[in-house]
């Protein structure tokens, strides 16, 4: 075989001018495109074969030479130890990586006060790159958010959001917020996110009779009556009527808190009161108890109302024509003027010259009043034409202050309209 190389070398060096001189064959170093196993030395490794040469520890590696029409190469691609630095490589190809820097791989970032393994909060480990050591994937405690997480690390999830407990909210429409009664509301992290309800929030509503901007457009009370009420209670205080009484003074209550009343005045006036002295027999079972006061100074009123002796006959036709005409009322007179009986007896008349229920109604319409009356259905029929026919001003008094409260709201209501 060799012979064989030898002599085909031969032909070749024979028709190559550059290989002929005098007439002679140049001596050969080695066959070209052979290959020798070197190092960064430049050692040559004769018996070692390039394809199945181990390979060096750490960074090191060997080259190799090949053969040329000129010789052997250069050593290439050997690549010998260095200084070990921090670099996650064994650079002295001691078959030891970064053994200089015990340090690494050591737990790192420790910080005082934290429960490492709680929450979110992780140690980091020390590492090495670019020839220096830091600090791989250390999380410490912060500031806790809405996440469902535990950020700070103290092994409650989402109990205490600095600066954010809750964020504000509002549902209503562009334009609307912070106008008339709308507001904002919050909402508070639930389960790690804040998209529960919006608490607290007041959105816009039907406009209401209660000088409030109720649907919130700039405007109070557009569309209804806003001129105030006074307003006289006629109240039966005989012992028969006492469980009504009380019932009305629980059912009045809210309303006397309510914006609705904002603009009214109250006055009272009892009937079935015991006979005093007065010349006028009839006009002494009447009694004007109080001239108007503001809604929350009225249930003193009542009170001091019921103090009074009571006995004898109820004339209501006879007092409701005195709260109108007669008892002296500030009546203001740009104000809705009205009267409220409240008995249990049937329409009833002592004076001298006794007057028809009819003719209350007529009284009340020239003089501009509103009248309502409470009575047991069996007297409906006596009270009907004290409110000209219109059943819907005629009210069943009952012990259910429930009851009274919203068929009281709802004379309070009609009047605005």
């Amino acid at each position: 075989m060799k012979h064989q190389v030898l002599f085909f070398a031969s032909l070749f060096l024979a028709s190559c001018q550059a290989c002929v001189e005098d007439d002679k064959l140049i001596k050969l170093e080695c066959v070209p495109g052979d290959e020798l196993v070197c190092d960064e030395h430049g050692q040559d490794f004769p018996s070692a074969d390039v394809n199945d040469i181990a390979q060096r520890a750490g960074q090191c590696s060997y080259g190799k030479r090949t053969c040329t029409i000129n010789g052997w190469s250069e050593c290439s691609g050997a690549q010998g130890p260095s200084e070990e630095i921090c670099d996650g490589i064994d650079n002295d190809c001691d078959a030891a990586i970064d053994e200089s820097y015990p340090e690494e791989h050591q737990l790192c970032g420790f910080q005082e006060d934290v429960d490492y393994g709680v929450g979110i909060c992780t140690p980091g480990v020390m590492r090495c790159d670019n020839g220096g050591l830091y600090c791989d994937g250390h999380v410490g405690p912060i500031d806790e958010i809405c996440d469902g997480v535990d950020n700070n690390c103290n092994g409650t999830v989402d109990e205490s959001i600095v600066g954010a407990t809750a964020v504000v909210c509002y549902d209503g429409p562009n334009g609307t917020l912070a106008v008339g009664e709308c507001r904002a509301g919050v909402r508070y992290c639930t389960e790690g996110d804040f998209g529960g309800p919006c608490d607290g929030q007041v959105l816009p509503t039907s406009e209401r009779c209660d000088n409030l901007d109720n649907d919130c457009d700039g405007e109070v009370d557009e569309g209804f009556d806003t001129r105030g009420v006074d307003l006289v209670f006629v109240l039966d205080i005989s012992g028969s009527f006492r469980d009504e009484i009380d019932s009305m003074i629980q059912g009045i209550t809210p309303l006397l808190d309510d914006p609705i009343t904002s603009t009214f005045r109250f006055g009272l006036v009892v009937v079935g009161a015991r006979a005093g002295d007065d010349l006028r027999p009839a006009y002494s079972l009447a009694r004007m108890v109080s001239d108007f006061v503001p809604a929350d100074e009225f249930l003193s009123v009542i009170e001091a109302g019921r103090m009074i002796d009571s006995a004898g006959q109820e004339p209501t036709i006879d007092t409701m024509y005195w709260s109108m005409n007669t008892y002296p009322f500030s009546w203001r007179p740009d104000a809705q003027k009205v009267i409220i009986t409240m008995t249990d007896e049937e329409a009833q008349t002592m004076h001298s010259d006794p007057m028809a229920c009819y003719e209350i109604a007529d009284v009340a319409s020239n003089l501009g009043f509103e009248l309502f009356v409470f009575a047991l259905e069996q007297h409906h029929n006596t009270f009907i034409s004290c409110v000209r026919g219109e059943r819907d001003r005629l009210y069943t008094p009952t012990a259910n202050s429930e009851t009274v409260f919203l068929q009281i709201r709802q004379i309070f209501e009609d009047l605005c309209l």
